[in-house]
């Protein structure tokens, strides 16, 4: 049976993950009173059985310290697509555990927004292990788990692809400046250039601009990271 809406329903209720990292004004990235209001809006929004099953998902998974505020969100996004009451609720299940795993390997002092950026990486195939592996003790963007997960899905390898976020880290990169790296190095391998020496050849580029500017502009017709859709094959759980 398809959700059915009801009269306060809004449209649009989430917004992309670039929009998350870039301005911190989706509902993914909300204060705990905000949060609060998600799960207000879930509750009037959805049918009382659909509901309880979220709310007993968001129960459980705070146990793990995940935020409930998503994962409630994730339910009116679901409702928003009309996506079935026998999916949403498997759904929002698997986000609740990709978020786990997205604080297990980002730490208990990780942000919503970084838990958020983190679980999104993982739908997209990118291991928990790897997060691990990016430093704590610099200033963590969620941008650089975006980026981690458009490098890899361009065939960067592993290592590669957290060495050049590892190095945008220490520069203090800016956000805007780190999400063009992925739309250089896709530029290149279609240029021929394997990813491996694509990456190589953007960190160089990083080296030589200090201080977070912005690397030189991209030619007409590239697109920064943020104006494309993830073409990655998701895990089980994604709409």
């Amino acid at each position: 049976m398809n959700l059915r809406f009801r009269p306060r329903m809004r449209s649009g209720l989430t917004a992309p993950l670039v929009a998350l990292v870039m301005t911190g004004a989706t509902f993914y990235a909300l204060p705990l009173r905000a949060q609060e209001a998600a799960r207000n809006r879930a509750e009037q929004t959805l049918p009382p059985e659909v509901f309880q099953g979220v709310l007993a998902v968001a129960e459980e998974a705070a146990v793990e310290g995940v935020p409930p505020g998503p994962l409630f969100n994730k339910a009116l996004e679901g409702a928003a697509k009309r996506v079935p009451a026998d999916r949403l609720l498997p759904a929002v299940r698997a986000y609740a555990g990709r978020l786990g795993e997205a604080r297990a390997a980002l730490g208990a002092d990780a942000g919503v927004p970084l838990l958020v950026a983190g679980a999104d990486a993982i739908q997209r195939g990118v291991p928990a292990d790897a997060l691990r592996d990016l430093p704590r003790d610099r200033p963590r963007s969620p941008v650089a788990l975006l980026v981690l997960a458009e490098l890899m899905e361009s065939g960067v390898p592993r290592e590669r692809a957290i060495a050049t976020l590892r190095q945008t880290m220490d520069q203090r990169v800016r956000d805007d400046a780190m999400l063009e790296i992925p739309a250089r190095v896709r530029r290149l391998i279609r240029d021929g250039v394997p990813p491996a020496e694509a990456i190589e050849r953007v960190r160089r580029t990083i080296s030589a601009r200090r201080g977070g500017t912005l690397l030189p502009a991209l030619p007409p017709g590239d697109r920064p990271t943020a104006d494309r859709q993830p073409r990655a094959r998701r895990r089980p759980g994604g709409w």
